[in-house]
């Protein structure tokens, strides 16, 4: 049921975010996000161009995209704008909440960091940048960690109390172990919403493809934790050069930060603009390339709507389980014909095909799931680039395996 089936994602991301937040107010006395109007809005707004930036790297990387988002521009960009600004509000509030449940907040033998190694972290984050910029198949891993290393070291020189490698020199590496944990948890919750939702992203992870739990490769739950520490450190940085709102400080970790100043009006303005111009060049670049279906309709199937919605078919998932005798004789066309919607519209449901490519799929002879159970996946891919319809090879192996498990799982498929 729509809009759940498309949109299950942030309907269910919101709804966590409150709990959060609710367990923390019930062991501090205030609710971390909703007692902060200021530093709410401001943790919504920069998280969208925070996460397009490991869009951006994600173009070069084709590690994930995305299917069966909405037809609409605007309905499908507001959806998408609004799951990406719950990114850094989920990883401070997960943190707050294990700090408020006192995880974590021994101190320990402080850590010095010697002057050199810190003028020396950023070229190494920036190193982690580029190498799977160069080669992503084989240095793809290493987008999770570069950020932190180019940001956390701006951050303590600028205000020690709100830097990761300043918890270290204090003695309090006790934030960092809660980003890491609530890091994972997020992740694992991250995952499990966007396995059930229909508009969703699938992993292309090189070698990896093999071994999931839910879409995620499992050696990919590893990237969660280290996210985490960057989404933080990128926070405090908006927070250091006063284009974000401070939170107040975790209760076991408060050291008397420097107080947030705001930036001034015309520093705030340029930097809403430079966000808002590569947001839309963002946009631009995923729905060219990341994007890789809308969802379908019937129509786009080449069946007639007003005699499927006479059957109780209104939309491409309940054709594809329709059962092609019974379809037939509630709409008056022969089976054969009631079959060719069928079979169009399974290809279409499965993995994120989509109507276009599975249409391009039966001009190939590749019309129904059993004979794209039959190709080889790599033969597929170079005769879709040689017909001037390129698909990343990963994707068609994913088609692929897919349709060869809906053929081991026979039992499921209405008979025809």
């Amino acid at each position: 049921m729509e809009p759940f089936a498309t949109w299950l994602y942030p309907l269910a991301w919101y709804p966590t975010l409150i709990l959060f937040d609710a367990a923390v107010a019930w062991r501090e006395g205030r609710f971390f996000l909703l007692g902060r109007p200021a530093f709410l809005a401001t943790a919504l707004a920069w998280s969208i161009p925070f996460w397009l930036f490991f869009e951006l790297l994600n173009l070069r990387l084709e590690n994930w995209y995305y299917v069966f988002l909405p037809r609409e521009p605007v309905a499908r960009w507001t959806g998408i704008a609004l799951s990406f600004t719950t990114v850094i509000p989920a990883v401070l509030v997960s943190e707050r909440l294990l700090d408020a449940l006192g995880i974590a907040r021994k101190t320990t033998r402080s850590i010095r960091i010697a002057p050199r190694l810190a003028r020396a972290l950023p070229a190494l984050g920036l190193v982690l940048l580029a190498l799977p910029i160069a080669w992503p198949r084989v240095f793809f891993p290493f987008v999770w960690g570069g950020v932190l290393l180019i940001v956390d070291p701006w951050v303590r020189a600028r205000d020690p109390a709100r830097s990761l490698l300043g918890d270290l020199e204090r003695g309090r590496p006790g934030r960092i172990l809660r980003l890491l944990a609530g890091g994972l948890a997020i992740g694992l919750l991250w995952e499990v919403f966007n396995l059930a939702a229909r508009g969703k992203w699938i992993y292309t992870v090189p070698g990896l493809e093999d071994f999931k739990l839910f879409e995620m490769p499992l050696p990919g739950f590893l990237g969660f934790p280290p996210f985490a520490l960057e989404a933080f450190a990128v926070w405090q940085a908006l927070v250091v050069t006063g284009l974000a709102v401070a939170d107040g400080g975790a209760r076991s970790t408060r050291t008397d930060p420097s107080p947030s100043r705001p930036a001034g009006r015309p520093a705030r303005f340029v930097a809403a603009l430079l966000a808002a111009a590569f947001a839309a060049v963002m946009i631009a670049a995923m729905h060219a390339k990341t994007i890789a279906s809308v969802v379908p309709t019937v129509t786009d199937l080449g069946a007639p709507s007003d005699a499927l919605s006479g059957a109780g078919i209104d939309d491409a998932w309940s054709l594809a389980a329709a059962d092609p005798k019974r379809l037939a004789a509630s709409t008056g066309v022969e089976v054969g014909r009631a079959r060719d919607w069928v079979d169009r519209a399974r290809l279409a449901t499965l993995r994120g095909i989509g109507a276009p490519t599975a249409a391009r799929l039966a001009e190939l002879g590749v019309g129904t799931v059993d004979e794209l159970a039959g190709v080889a996946p790599a033969r597929l891919a170079a005769r879709l680039a040689a017909a001037g319809a390129p698909v990343q090879p990963a994707r068609v192996r994913l088609w692929v395996r897919a349709a060869r498990e809906a053929d081991r799982r026979s039992a499921i498929r209405p008979s025809s």
